[in-house]
């Protein structure tokens, strides 16, 4: 007996792609933000959706360290940085966590209550790789407060970044997104770039980082979120003439580095900054100026010294270098990305 030919059973429709769990890292290295670096925690907590894991990884302090392990909740872990620096703790994070996203925020910031919520619900789109959000400076003393096109100085949002939804080429790092498995592909944060015991002495780690993850997922992957609000505290020692110089000039050399390590096109943002936000705004403030405006004298005065001191480190840093020795980095780093896809660590 035949019978009829039976159809196969259609295959059960697909269910809903479970939401990320959000890792929470913050990297702390000075005792005198032990308070903010509780701060921090604790706005990661008692959100409206509150991190599935909270890291908070101490560079170089063991006695600091000890402290927040002794004053946060059981629920954080703390551990020591595997290296020196920005870039090798938030990697050290990557490697003590098991979030599908981390959501890294500096130890003098912190999130509003629906921050993570805003973030998960951009990562439930799979095309979304990175994220940053909207960084408002928390002046300490806002008399002392920059121009807004030099907000960047103090790591929050600044006049010529991205107001609406849509794609950026690095987040800003005081409060930003990855997912894990992207971030474990390109090898974590680049170790060359950015600050070490707390001193400025490099910069653009995220410049560096996510320039490989846009190669590797695509330009449109980092996405700006406009409604995940976070908080910098802006000391006013930041606010001062030479504090800008410093930090202008090593914003300078560390942005030749990365052009000598990733080519030209790695400015083409910073290139748009300062010739369609930041000339202008000098201008506009020098006019101020000459009409009595003091503030505007002020902040023209800001714009000037930046610039000068960016332009200078820029262009003195490529001038120092041999053209043979600006390929050279370039080379390692693809090496580096390519160890990773072969194995070279899984990212937990």
């Amino acid at each position: 007996m035949t019978g009829f030919p039976v159809p196969p059973c259609p295959a059960p429709p697909p269910g809903p792609t479970p939401p990320a769990r959000l890792t929470v890292a913050v990297a702390a290295h000075a005792d005198e933000r032990f308070e903010q670096t509780c701060r921090c925690v604790r706005s990661a907590l008692e959100g409206a959706r509150p991190a599935d894991e909270v890291v908070v990884v101490v560079d170089r302090n063991p006695p600091l360290e000890a402290r927040l392990r002794a004053a946060l909740p059981t629920a954080v872990a703390v551990h020591p940085s595997d290296g020196d620096g920005a870039a090798a703790a938030r990697t050290t994070a990557l490697h003590r966590s098991s979030g599908d996203v981390l959501v890294f925020v500096d130890d003098d910031a912190w999130v509003e209550p629906d921050f993570l919520t805003v973030v998960a619900d951009a990562f439930a789109d799979p095309s979304v790789v990175a994220a940053g959000g909207r960084i408002v400076p928390e002046w300490e003393d806002p008399a002392r407060a920059l121009p807004e096109e030099l907000y960047w100085v103090v790591g929050s949002t600044y006049l010529g970044h991205r107001t609406d939804p849509g794609p950026i080429t690095r987040p800003i790092g005081a409060a930003m997104a990855v997912r894990r498995a992207a971030l474990a592909t390109v090898g974590g944060f680049h170790p060359d770039f950015g600050p070490r015991g707390g001193r400025k002495t490099s910069s653009n780690e995220e410049l560096a980082t996510f320039t490989l993850v846009a190669r590797r997922f695509g330009a449109d992957a980092i996405v700006y979120l406009p409604d995940a609000v976070a908080h910098h505290v802006a000391p006013a020692a930041r606010c001062r003439f030479r504090y800008l110089l410093e930090r202008s000039l090593v914003e300078g050399t560390s942005k030749a580095d990365a052009r000598r390590a990733f080519g030209s096109a790695v400015m083409r943002h910073d290139r748009g900054y300062t010739t369609t936000v930041l000339l202008p705004c000098l201008a506009g403030h020098a006019l101020a100026a000459l009409r009595g405006d003091r503030a505007r004298a002020r902040a023209a005065a800001f714009d000037a010294t930046s610039l000068a001191a960016a332009a200078a480190g820029y262009l003195g840093r490529l001038a120092l270098t041999r053209p043979a020795a600006r390929r050279r980095p370039a080379a390692n780093v693809e090496q580096g990305v390519t160890a990773v896809r072969a194995g070279g660590g899984s990212g937990r």
